[in-house]
């Protein structure tokens, strides 16, 4: 089933590893067959000796807010809230069911999202309270995605 839906991965940077990168991409396909998704990729700031981890994130988070026009916005972030897979289709139908047509979910760079738009989030979710690298993180969320859709549609991949 198909929902009136655009699901919007905002990834900051480029995966750095091409395996990886095919994963994300089978998984977003499989993902189109229950709503539209469209990735976008902010530029990653340069990490140098001369700026500050909290003005990556800045910078980082401005190009994020920049891009998110209405809808639900949902930072990953180590501090959000954990759920199991059943709880993450119930988070996506319960927003589904408010009438948003656009969910947004945002993972940060190497150094993370910045505190302020985690805090202006409408959602603030974990993967796991492991620390996962991004690339990892990105992959880990579209399967999820994926598995919480097959969930709602009652079909036989979540199990």
């Amino acid at each position: 089933m198909k929902y009136p839906l655009r699901l919007h991965l905002v990834f900051v940077g480029k995966t750095g590893f091409g395996d990886i990168e095919s994963a994300i991409g089978r998984y977003i396909e499989r993902l189109g067959h229950y709503c539209t998704v469209q990735v976008h990729h902010v530029k990653a700031e340069k990490i140098s000796g001369g700026l500050s981890g909290d003005l990556v994130k800045a910078r980082e988070g401005e190009r994020i807010a920049k891009l998110v026009k209405g809808g639900h916005l949902a930072v990953l972030d180590q501090g959000g809230r954990e759920m199991d897979s059943t709880g993450l289709a119930k988070f996506m139908s319960k927003i589904m069911d408010s009438g948003t047509s656009d969910i947004w979910l945002a993972i940060g760079g190497p150094v993370g999202l910045a505190p302020e738009l985690v805090k202006g989030a409408d959602s603030v979710i974990s993967l796991s309270r492991m620390t996962l690298a991004h690339d990892l993180a990105r992959l880990v969320l579209v399967e999820q995605l994926y598995r919480a859709f097959t969930i709602l549609g009652g079909e036989p991949y979540h199990k």
